[in-house]
């Protein structure tokens, strides 16, 4: 596995993708940022990713930027219903 610095350098490097994912997704720029930022967090702690390969990792990122967004609009919704 990884040690504490080397999986932050990696995940610097997937930063834009998750928040330019995240703002497709959302749209409004502060609620994308703090989604893509939640994204990166739970990357962090994320056994399957760090066993990923470099090409298997941007779909997985998508699936969790696609997941987390919905996560969001279903409680933004909710909130102004």
């Amino acid at each position: 596995m990884f040690d504490f610095q080397k999986k932050i350098e990696i995940l610097r490097s997937y930063e834009s993708l998750c928040f330019t994912l995240c703002v497709s997704l959302i749209t409004e720029e502060q609620a994308a940022c703090k989604t893509a930022e939640q994204v990166l967090i739970r990357l962090f702690g994320d056994r399957a990713f760090w066993q990923a390969n470099e090409i298997e990792r941007p779909p997985y990122i998508l699936r969790i930027c696609t997941r987390e967004c919905l996560k969001w609009k279903q409680i933004n919704l909710m909130q102004t219903s």
